[in-house]
């Protein structure tokens, strides 16, 4: 019981992190639809894309390396992250220096807008320093400092939102000023990492320890190719069998969706990860995996369709009018993320195992069928289609884990209350959408909305996915820390 306190306790800071991080995103977003206009926005969304594509390259995904490995070279962490900051930097100067002499000679080809060498050595550097961060602050993850984590990416993103309001609003530096923006909240966080935090760092690399990381995250570098092609490919092709306004508006309506990310999946994933490593040797492995499923499902649902029935009213107050109709396709890919993030429970086998580049394989299949699907459905359905397309491919992504990740470590996960969840959050999303093309009041559709949530936890109760006795222990929590307020 004290360790399943601990990890709730632990999930609700990072998702309060979460809503703070993407609060302050929030505010950008009208920042960026007005500044930038649709096809500005629809312009920025393809720059994204080329972003997670070189983020697959720039450091060979060391730090999913030194994750992997921090427990195991419990008693040399300090040469390990050494080792992994010291091939990181390398890795930084290469990229740099590609990016300065090749990227006059690819930009154009890459980007069809102005100033696309600028914009594309901004992508690189962009991607350097965000991973540096996340490598510098990998130890606060892994040893459940979650406050410490939390207090870090708010104050990186306030940064953020300060150069963005100067850069962009100020200065009209367009998607320049937002790449601007992001690399110098990074800079000053890196900076203060590497000075206050990490002051034991030398520049060292043990060879054994390197080769470990490399092995593990090499492996990984398809999977980052075919994630990218898997999530982001879908703005080229509306591109090209539509047009750019289209690409805007389904970008925006893929922002909203993708908040069960950082309010949900991502949370979930930084308990999860390193809960799964110290405790798949353990002789009751399997219920306690069973018990976390359920979780995922029960509280992800919930989630889900709370991110649903309110994305419309969202983008009523943050974007313009012709951008509404977004709130259609919130839905599918809110559920993308989701069927995406269960993969962390089918992979475990191929991590454990160290064979992720089966993982890569994986992801790379079901890159091949979104692609493939984009193609039919896109010409046909437009944004709908693209978003359709999505889905189709995380559940056959998933699939295949079922078929190669869980013989190398089985795991009989309990589908008929999974079953069960699914059932009340489609009923309860389909009543809603049926009061959202009704064009009554936005205060009575929220209000309604309310009430869904109610009756989801109420469906939860009866059908005896959550017991009263649990529910009733987050009710007197919650009562107890309002009160202390």
């Amino acid at each position: 019981m004290q360790n399943e306190n601990k990890l709730v306790k632990l999930g609700v800071i990072y998702a309060v992190g979460q809503i703070l991080s993407k609060l302050i995103s929030f505010i950008l977003l009208p920042i960026y639809t007005k500044q930038l206009g649709m096809v500005g926005f629809g312009q920025l969304a393809l720059v994204d894309t080329v972003l997670d594509f070189i983020t697959s390259f720039t450091m060979i995904g060391v730090y999913s390396g030194y994750i992997r490995f921090y427990r195991d070279y419990e008693e040399q962490k300090v040469r390990l992250k050494n080792t992994a900051l010291t091939f990181a930097f390398l890795m930084s100067a290469l990229n740099i220096t590609l990016a300065l002499t090749l990227g006059k000679f690819v930009s154009r080809s890459i980007f069809s807008i102005d100033n696309s060498y600028y914009i594309l050595v901004l992508v690189v550097v962009r991607s350097i320093f965000t991973q540096l961060v996340v490598l510098l602050m990998c130890d606060y993850g892994l040893n459940y400092k979650a406050k410490i984590n939390v207090t870090l990416n708010v104050v990186n993103l306030f940064l953020n939102l300060v150069f963005t309001v100067l850069l962009v609003m100020v200065l009209k530096r367009g998607i320049a000023g937002i790449y601007e923006s992001y690399i110098l909240s990074n800079i000053i966080l890196f900076i203060y990492l590497m000075i206050v935090m990490d002051s034991k760092y030398k520049f060292e690399i043990d060879r054994g320890m390197l080769k470990d990381m490399l092995k593990f995250s090499a492996g990984l570098i398809p999977s980052g190719i075919a994630s990218t092609v898997l999530t982001l490919s879908d703005r080229y092709f509306l591109k090209g069998y539509r047009n750019v306004t289209e690409t805007g508006i389904y970008s925006l309506g893929y922002k909203f969706g993708m908040l069960i990310q950082p309010l949900f999946v991502s949370p979930f994933s930084q308990i999860f990860t390193p809960y799964k490593f110290s405790i798949w040797k353990d002789s009751d492995a399997e219920e306690k995996f069973n018990v976390m499923f359920l979780k995922y499902h029960v509280i992800g649902c919930f989630i889900m369709l709370g991110i649903c029935i309110y994305s419309k009213p969202m983008i009523i107050l943050l974007s313009t009018p012709e951008s509404v109709v977004a709130y259609k396709l919130v839905p599918l890919i809110v559920l993308s993320y989701f069927l995406y993030g269960k993969s962390s429970f089918y992979c475990l086998g191929l991590q454990i195992k160290n064979k992720t580049y089966y993982d890569g394989l994986i992801m790379l299949s079901a890159g091949i069928i979104n692609i493939i699907l984009n193609i039919i459905l896109i010409s046909k359905l437009g944004m709908y289609g693209a978003a359709l397309a999505t889905v189709i491919s995380y559940i056959a992504m998933n699939f295949i884990y079922l078929k190669f990740s869980l013989p190398l470590y089985p795991v009989k996960y309990k589908r008929k209350n999974i079953s069960k969840i699914y059932l009340i959050t489609l009923i309860l999303y389909c009543v809603y959408y049926s009061v959202s093309i009704l064009h009554i009041p936005i205060l009575l559709e929220m209000t309604i909305g309310i009430v869904l949530l109610f009756a989801y936890i109420a469906g939860s109760v009866y059908f005896k996915l959550i017991s009263r006795d649990e529910l009733m222990r987050y009710v007197e929590k919650i009562k107890m820390k309002m009160s202390k307020r």
